[in-house]
């Protein structure tokens, strides 16, 4: 299959948020691998001429899943994707985002994310959270879209092993009660981040932007504030900096 110039201009409404389709855009071989071993590829578009071992192992492992496969112009991965460097191979994966109820229902930590907007930061701390074993994360208003193109990337396709569900803060506020969990938020001036120890069971852990802190939906259910001792004059840590200490603390 070719590419066809409705087929680019769909691939490109997928990768600015403009699509009705439940896709999301994923570049580069690595990330293509893990998600063709999740599952969750509905299509793969190869460079036309790309050739390495890498590339050739994605071609033989989406004939093996039935995946729909199609070639493009190197000029037309420019247009589609988002690296300055396109590496060859792009797919288009389900969105795996989940109701709060399922990401909620696990024993281990839960990050909130509310109105983290930068989709680098975001990206970074699912990626940490795939590292540490968090159970989930909560996506609740203004944060960016864990699966957007930028997103994607800087998760290092992490975001699609992450149990995650996306809602409005006060749906998120509500099923945070209903779950019965503690709710700490993590910020400048909160008590000194306690050791895992010290840590009540089936804790969520809110992240909020490092512009305005946290909304009121976050402030009416949280229970403890915490905070990372930091140099007196260093103002404050990144958001992803800081959640990668305190999960590994």
């Amino acid at each position: 299959m070719t590419l066809s110039r409705a087929q680019r201009h769909r691939i490109q409404q997928i990768a600015r948020g403009r699509s009705d389709e439940a896709l999301r855009l994923l570049e580069g071989p690595k990330a293509v691998t893990d998600a063709l071993a999740r599952g969750v590829v509905a299509e793969l578009w190869f460079r036309t001429g790309a050739h390495d071992p890498r590339i050739d192992a994605l071609r033989s492992a989406a004939a093996e899943r039935n995946v729909r496969v199609g070639e493009a112009s190197a000029t037309d991965f420019e247009r589609m994707g988002d690296t300055v460097t396109p590496q060859g191979v792009l797919a288009l994966v389900h969105d795996t985002a989940q109701p709060l109820d399922v990401v909620l229902d696990t024993d281990a930590l839960v990050l909130w994310l509310d109105g983290v907007q930068d989709p680098g930061n975001v990206g970074a701390i699912l990626r940490i959270a795939a590292a540490f074993g968090v159970g989930g994360v909560l996506v609740g208003t203004g944060t960016a879209d864990p699966l957007g193109v930028k997103a994607l990337r800087a998760s290092a396709g992490m975001a699609l092993r992450v149990p995650f569900a996306r809602a409005p803060s006060a749906a998120v506020a509500t099923a945070c009660l209903a779950s019965g969990r503690a709710v700490w938020t993590l910020e400048a001036g909160g008590r000194a981040l306690p050791t895992l120890t010290e840590v009540p069971d089936r804790l969520i852990l809110a992240l909020g932007s490092e512009g305005r802190g946290f909304g009121d939906e976050v402030r009416r259910v949280a229970n403890d504030a915490v905070g990372i001792e930091i140099a007196d004059d260093v103002e404050s840590l990144n958001v992803a900096v800081a959640a990668g200490i305190a999960v590994s603390s």
